[in-house]
């Protein structure tokens, strides 16, 4: 009996596999926004900050510009402010559009002011890394060995 045991749990635990393969997705960014002063316009308590609300992440599909906007995500709108140590900066998910050699995202900050980013992705069966960043067809990042990451006057 002891036996049948042993080959019955063999046969179940060699019939089990795991087909859910992760999918990795590596294409945030964060930018610091300064004024001329050095002062941080994300941050709220700073005069003249830019306002979260009229901060819009538009991505460039076919040709077309499409407002991210999914409201059952934690950050609905493609973005989110938060505090690194004492500085506020925006982290923004990039277009991963499979369509496009480099994908597009705008930012835009208000009515009048909006800057674009342009990145090379890339792809594998598993996952979408973001391997250089443009932001207003001037390279930003490029280097693994530091973070995603980089400052604008505003």
């Amino acid at each position: 009996m002891k036996y049948l045991i042993v080959i019955i749990l063999c046969i179940f635990l060699s019939s089990c596999n795991d087909d859910n393969e992760q999918f990795i997705v590596d294409t945030a960014l964060e930018i610091s926004v300064k004024d001329s002063t050095g002062s941080n316009l994300l941050n709220p308590s700073t005069p003249n900050s830019l306002d979260e609300n009229n901060i819009k992440i538009i991505y460039e599909i076919d040709g077309e510009q499409i407002e991210f906007n999914k409201p059952n995500l934690t950050f609905s709108k493609g973005f989110f402010i938060h505090q690194v140590e004492n500085e506020h900066r925006i982290a923004i998910h990039l277009n991963t559009d499979k369509n496009a050699e480099y994908p597009v995202t705008y930012i835009k900050w208000n009515n009048i002011d909006t800057d674009t980013i342009k990145c090379k992705i890339e792809r594998t069966s598993n996952s979408e890394i973001c391997k250089k960043v443009w932001f207003n067809e001037k390279v930003v990042w490029e280097d693994f060995a530091t973070e995603r990451h980089f400052e604008i006057i505003k």
